[in-house]
């Protein structure tokens, strides 16, 4: 199977010229593995899962790190914890060199605390996530991400893709393996199966082994719960309520979807103070694959009649602008808006580039008046501008600070 060249590589390789240790984290299946061969064709490679790499280094890893003098790579790092003192160690002995490890784990819970202990300050982090629009489209980047400083500069963009074939993507998703199979063979009942399995092994075998004391019964049902809420502002007790379970619960429930990478909270921007806001926490899958395949979205037709569309889209290019910005190192912090009084600004964000709210739309055209809360937003939160992202066909200036990128051109 062809594989798919990732655009964190290069940023990878930049970090590694900078630390002693690179970590990947991220949801299982995401890649991880082929990006550590990507960025170290050559550099020996340890898999943890196998038993016999397991156990030539978690029975004496300063044994076995003791003459390792170049870059090594060991995948599935979190399931040996006495590796992280050794590595600390190793590095410590040349602590001005770069480029020593190169690590990976699936569990962030685990994998963090390890890294918090022991290799503070000594390690960058980097969170592989599932596809971008032009990885899996083979494209370059769009320049839209170096563009944000000044929205004048939205006027050159090249348009990378066809609205068909980002629904496409929004209804199958960005994981892969599954996404090269279907783009090979258009075999939606192989398709059909991985994703039934993904869930399974998800359950199963990952939050089992992570958490041996939970019902995961009961987490099995809160999942599902939480795949047809994805892009919803969440009622803890409403799920607390339907699922028969306790509010506390719940909330350990939340942690454990977001610290396994299938689920991101979006909290509320609540520097307002002439407004009363809603200020509970919003959040999405991050992947659609899941959430269509609780709802038994199989096409493209299925989806857009469904009526979570909308939801299901705004998740998706917000995970696209989020992808995105943390490739080009572009950081910041991310927010939704919404007051008691029905005002609404889906995603907001805050890095260097300054407060720039979006809105995201599943339809092709907009009206002026779908504007006013956007609109409003920036006036009150003295923004530069603000954007407006749908299914259009063509960039233009709305009003005097609202630019229309259409998602065909991000």
């Amino acid at each position: 199977m062809e594989s798919i060249k990732r655009d964190l590589k290069n940023t990878i390789l930049k970090l590694l010229k900078s630390f002693p240790c690179v970590t990947l984290i991220g949801a299982r299946q995401v890649g991880k593995s082929t990006l550590l061969k990507q960025v170290a064709p050559d550099a020996p490679f340890y898999d943890l899962e196998q038993n016999s790499h397991f156990e030539m280094i978690d029975g004496d890893p300063e044994l076995f790190l003791k003459n390792k003098d170049e870059l090594i790579v060991i995948d599935e790092a979190q399931l040996s914890p006495a590796l992280f003192s050794a590595l600390r160690v190793k590095i410590d002995q040349n602590r001005k060199k770069n480029s020593q490890f190169l690590i990976s784990g699936s569990s962030s819970a685990e994998l963090l605390k390890n890294i918090s202990e022991s290799l503070a300050g000594r390690v960058a982090i980097v969170e592989i996530p599932t596809l971008t629009w032009s990885e899996a489209l083979n494209k370059k980047q769009s320049k839209f991400y170096q563009s944000l400083p000044k929205p004048d500069d939205f006027r050159v963009l090249k348009k990378k893709y066809s609205s068909e074939d980002l629904l496409k993507l929004c209804t199958y998703g960005l994981y892969p393996e599954p996404f090269l199979k279907l783009k090979q063979e258009e075999d939606f009942f192989t398709f059909n199966a991985w994703q039934n399995s993904y869930f399974r092994t998800y359950i199963d075998r990952d939050v089992r082994n992570l958490f041996p004391k939970l019902s995961i019964e009961s987490y099995r049902r809160f999942i599902k719960m939480l795949s047809m809420s994805s892009g919803e502002i969440l009622n803890y007790a409403n799920f607390a309520k339907s699922l028969d379970i306790s509010e506390p619960s719940i909330k350990n429930y939340m942690e454990i979807a977001s610290g396994t990478f299938i689920w991101r909270n979006i909290s509320v921007y609540s520097n307002s103070l002439k407004k009363r806001l809603i200020k509970s926490p919003k959040g999405q899958m991050r992947d659609n694959v899941l959430v269509n395949f609780i709802l038994k979205l199989n096409s493209v037709e299925d989806l857009m009649s469904h009526p979570s569309f909308g939801n299901i889209w705004e998740s998706f290019v917000i995970e696209q602008l989020i992808k995105n910005l943390e490739s080009n190192l572009i950081y910041g912090s991310y927010y939704y808006y919404r007051t008691h009084d029905g005002a609404e600004v889906d995603f907001i964000l805050e890095s260097k580039q300054g407060l720039i709210p979006i809105e995201i739309k599943s339809a092709s055209s907009t009206k002026k008046s779908q504007l006013k809360s956007l609109t409003n937003f920036i006036k009150e939160h003295n923004c530069p501008y603000g954007l407006l992202i749908n299914l259009g066909e063509e960039i233009y200036q709305i009003t005097e600070n609202i630019y229309q990128v259409p998602a065909s051109f991000i």
